[in-house]
């Protein structure tokens, strides 16, 4: 480093310009791999879902290398990657940004040393005794499913399970300034007591996930944004959105909210919790999740919350929002009137029927060429239970389209845009086709985007419900 500064130094001399002080390096990270040489090596984060490389060094014969800046890394979980793209070890980067770290190949916990970074060697020293307690935990497990004495193999593996807790628990105790302290707390799970007795007599039996999903979040600090950037953090917010949280979208909504108000005024946070819902949302495949995306387009994404976010993003979600609010399920559909094949118009809001799918499709595409008939096929089972079908054509080619409708003896409501007046396409969200609505009978819509298969699944939901009510 002294040989490079000189020769920098000496250069700049020699252009006529003296350097007085150089400016210190903010994060020097050294490593000493030994087994690893002559190639490059990469410094990997996590932030959220993704992990990403921040920087590369050259690795020299010895096992050599090091990673520094100018600026200091955001505290978290990094970790090293080979060229050939394998992850090696992770390590912890908070406070103290300039250590150094020495292993072998052979095995990297147990042969870690760390010089300058007291969180790390003790990082190391639990990672030691956690593949220690895996070790047993691992054989006592197949005892348990196959040796001779299941039970008291049973009873010991809760013993050793207890013992790991108790460590950790202590662990985080002992060392409660450190993050990696933060990080171990973060894995507690919530210990869920006894369920109280109902009134009837009987032990409540959905206290338990109550419970568990009111003390979640217990052991996470959301005004820390370190943790975005662990591999801990984000399956925690994943579970609690998919497994904790009815797959409908008021739930969704109201999950969503209750973590971005966890968040409070850590603007990092913030801005992870928001852009990981508002994309998740909409690019779902659950049906009707788009109402969620809708929500927090209009809720957060706004010039005085998504600070982030540039004039022309915003107004992108801003109008993909307001495209896809009046076609939220719940909704009454847009009114559409196209002329059928007789030049007749024909008014979505005039079909007399309990239900009926609108369907969007164009003859020439390969995926309506499959899905028509099979459409036809579940029409003709149903269209005596007051059920209408209302296809749009998006193709123009008028005379091949009334070829398809003769051929395949299409006796629903057939309409096309002729004159090119309706703005459909835009207003159902039209992008690919075959696309199909269900629509009750004052055309509300009760389901979108699905296909024939399901179409009998979702009817039949949708009147068990009914009945129920």
């Amino acid at each position: 480093m002294k040989t490079k500064l000189y020769s920098f130094c000496l250069l700049l001399c020699i252009a006529g310009t003296v350097v007085v002080n150089a400016a210190p390096k903010k994060h020097l990270v050294k490593f000493t791999i030994h087994g690893f040489s002559n190639t490059i090596c990469y410094l990997g984060g996590h932030y959220g879902d993704h992990d990403y490389i921040y920087d590369t060094a050259k690795v020299d014969a010895k096992g050599n290398f090091e990673f520094t800046g100018d600026k200091e890394l955001d505290g978290g979980v990094y970790f090293l990657i080979s060229a050939s793209k394998k992850k090696l070890f992770e390590f912890i980067i908070d406070k103290e940004q300039k250590f150094a770290m020495e292993a072998d190949t052979v095995d990297y916990s147990k042969t870690m040393k760390v010089v300058g970074s007291p969180e790390n060697a003790l990082f190391y020293e639990y990672q030691r005794y956690a593949i220690t307690m895996h070790d047993k935990v691992d054989a006592l497990s197949k005892e348990v499913k196959e040796g001779p004495d299941k039970e008291g193999a049973k009873v010991k593996l809760d013993t050793l399970n207890e013992q790991g807790r108790r460590y950790r628990l202590d662990f985080i105790k002992k060392h409660s300034d450190m993050f990696m302290s933060k990080v171990l707390n973060m894995v507690e799970e919530p210990v869920v007591p006894p369920a109280p007795i109902l009134p009837n007599g009987r032990k409540d039996s959905s206290f338990a996930f109550r419970y568990y999903k009111a003390h979640y979040f217990d052991n996470i600090d959301f005004s820390d944004p370190r943790i975005i950037h662990t591999p801990v953090f984000f399956p925690k917010i994943k579970e609690y959105l998919t497994r904790l949280t009815v797959p409908d979208p008021d739930s969704v909504i109201s999950a969503a909210d209750f973590l971005i108000q966890k968040a409070g005024s850590n603007k990092d946070m913030f801005r992870f919790l928001v852009q990981y819902i508002i994309y998740t949302y909409e690019n779902s495949e659950i049906m009707g999740m788009d109402a969620v995306f809708v929500h927090m387009a209009e809720k957060y994404y706004t010039p005085e919350l998504a600070t982030w976010v540039s004039a022309s993003q915003l107004e992108r979600v801003k109008e993909r929002a307001e495209q896809l609010k009046p076609i939220l399920i719940g909704n009454r559909a847009i009114p559409i009137v196209l002329p059928d094949t007789n030049n007749v118009m024909q008014a979505l809001d005039s079909v007399k029927a309990e239900y009926t799918v609108l369907y969007f499709w164009d003859y020439d595409c390969s995926h309506c060429q499959k899905e028509t008939p099979k459409l036809i096929r579940w029409y003709d089972s149903v269209k005596a239970e007051g059920i209408q079908v209302y296809a749009v054509q998006t193709n123009s080619a008028t005379d091949k389209w009334k070829s398809y409708i003769r051929a395949h003896k299409l006796d629903w409501i057939n309409v096309m845009d002729i004159y090119h007046t309706s703005n459909f396409r835009h207003e159902y969200d039209v992008v690919t086709t075959p696309m199909i609505y269900l629509l009750d009978g004052n055309k509300i819509i009760m389901a979108k985007k699905i296909d024939t298969d399901n179409l009998n699944k979702v009817l039949r939901h949708i009147r068990d419900k009914k009945r129920q009510h």
